[in-house]
């Protein structure tokens, strides 16, 4: 397995704070962007060989939470005897090779991450010929009700609407991660007042055994077809 570091920088100073707020880039479900993290953030990357069916699960992440559901997927679909390449979706070059492709981000300002939507659509010619599935994790979840699902469930429009050519087979959200140690100190002041509001503790709300269920039972079989 090897991991991804790369340092962050702490934001020049609270005009970027009061614009992002402004700009809806910190709410209900949202994670603040890469140039307000404290610390150095690990992606996660991996391959498994098999002969079966050769799978990319590539993903977006802010603070590295993300890639951890990305790689929980990508490991039962290796147990199902398939070929995966779990990347960082900056680290994607060809996809040519693939029998199929999950696409996973975090959310950003009710959306997935634009490099998220970007990949999609640089990629959808060749993703239009193959099975496609799409997720997300946001903070929206750390409520199980209708609306909260609901809620989630909008944050695909943004990719859904840019790129409707490409329709992915399934798409599921999951409950992330509030970490307020992977944020600078202006930004998690924000953060916590935001949060608070919500009524969201700081916490790891990720539902591995969910995960891996969707995984198996519903993603699995999406792509085991062509």
């Amino acid at each position: 397995m090897k991991q991804i570091t790369r340092r962050q920088f702490v934001a020049k100073s609270s005009m970027v704070a009061t614009g992002l707020i402004g700009a809806g880039a910190i709410g209900f479900g949202v994670i603040s962007p890469r140039s307000v993290f404290a610390d150095d953030v690990k992606f996660i990357e991996s391959s498994c060989e098999s002969r079966g069916r050769k799978i990319l699960v590539a993903y977006e992440s802010y603070c590295g939470s993300t890639s951890k559901v990305a790689q929980g997927i990508a490991d039962v679909f290796c147990k199902q005897g398939a070929k995966v390449d779990l990347k960082h979706i900056e680290n994607v070059i060809d996809i040519s090779s693939y029998d199929g492709v999950v696409i996973g981000s975090a959310v950003k300002s009710a959306s997935w991450y634009p490099s998220a939507i970007s990949f999609v659509k640089k990629n959808q010619n060749q993703l239009k010929q193959i099975p496609v599935i799409y997720f997300l994790t946001c903070l929206a979840l750390y409520y199980d009700t209708e609306e909260a699902n609901q809620t989630a469930k909008n944050y695909f429009n943004g990719v859904l609407n840019e790129v409707p050519e490409v329709k992915p087979r399934e798409m599921q959200a999951f409950a992330g991660v509030l970490d307020y140690s992977k944020l600078n100190m202006m930004f998690k002041i924000v953060m916590k007042s935001k949060m608070k509001k919500k009524g969201i503790p700081e916490g790891d709300f990720r539902d591995f055994e969910k995960i891996q269920s969707w995984a198996l039972k519903t993603a699995w079989p999406r792509l085991a077809t062509s």
